[in-house]
Parts: C-alpha cells; sequence; structure tokens
C-alpha cells in the first residue's frame, strides 16, 4: 500500500494531506486485525479527530486541487472524473457522520461494539482507503503532468495563504 502513496510529485508534496488519511486508515485495519479492544474503547475519540482531518482535507482538496485540476484540463473524463471524486466527498462525510452518531449513542448507553457496526466503519475505513488511492494514482499524477494545473495550483495555495 504505501509504494503507491509515495510522495514524489509537486501535487502530492502539497497535498501532504493524504498521509494524515493514510495513518488512519492504517491505524484502523492494524486494531482491527489485533482486535485491539483499548483502540475500540476510544473509538468515539478516534473518529472525532478523523472527522476533523479528513474534513479539513477535502476542503482543501476542493478550493485548491479540484479547480486546478478542472481549469487546467478540462477535458470530459478529467471533469468528469473530479465530479466523481468530489461527490463521494458528500458520500463519505455522510457516512462518517452517521458512524459518529452511532459511535456516540452507544457510548451513552454502555453497550458494547456489535459486529455490524464494526463492519459499517470496516466499510467506511476501505472505501476511504479506495477514495485516496483513486486521487493518488489518477488524479494527482493528471495535475502534476499539466503545466496549467500546476500553475493554477501555486496561484490558488498562494491566495489561500494569503486570506
Amino acid at each position: 500500500m504505501n509504494g503507491i502513496y509515495n510522495l514524489n510529485t509537486r501535487v502530492e508534496k502539497l497535498s501532504k494531506e493524504h498521509t494524515i488519511i493514510i495513518d488512519y486508515v492504517a491505524r484502523f485495519n492494524k486494531s482491527y486485525q489485533d482486535r485491539d479492544k483499548e483502540f475500540f474503547k476510544g473509538l468515539v475519540t478516534f473518529f472525532n479527530f478523523l472527522e476533523k482531518d479528513l474534513l479539513a482535507h477535502f476542503r482543501y482538496e476542493e478550493i485548491v486541487i479540484f479547480p486546478a485540476s478542472i481549469l487546467g484540463e478540462s477535458s470530459y473524463g478529467n471533469t468528469l472524473m473530479v465530479m466523481a471524486l468530489q461527490k463521494e466527498h458528500g458520500v463519505l462525510e455522510h457516512q462518517l457522520q452517521y458512524l459518529i452518531d452511532d459511535l456516540k449513542a452507544l457510548k451513552s448507553s454502555s453497550e458494547k461494539l456489535s459486529p455490524a457496526l464494526l463492519e459499517k466503519i470496516k466499510a467506511f475505513i476501505d472505501a476511504l482507503k479506495s477514495h485516496a488511492k483513486r486521487e493518488m494514482t489518477d488524479l494527482y499524477p493528471m495535475v502534476n503532468a499539466n503545466a496549467e494545473s500546476k500553475a493554477l495550483l501555486e496561484l490558488y495555495m498562494k491566495e489561500i495563504d494569503r486570506a
């Protein structure tokens, strides 16, 4: 998995947030495999941090990388890919909120984590991993290969820094 996510291109270096997502996915998957009871006791906290970092990451992509990609390379295929990735952001945000609500309700009821909820969480983590992989293998190399997209990326980043 780590080979897919190496930070060799300019776009990937500018979007270091993907390492945050990779860390969350890896941490959850290791705890899931090990059946780490202590980790699962703190699952609400884990998801609260994930939510904060993930939403910031999505916003960065939506206001910097996605516009630079579409405006730099406005082909039909690229536009569809960016639109699909942005739609996935909404779906993932929605799923994350439901999971957080379920985990908070579970914590307040003092019930144990059910296998069904654990599988929903695992499915969410897998979807997040798949989404990040698509961005890293499809979108970022395309942006990195397009001079206009890279120039727009630099411009948008400067604008954000000034804001």
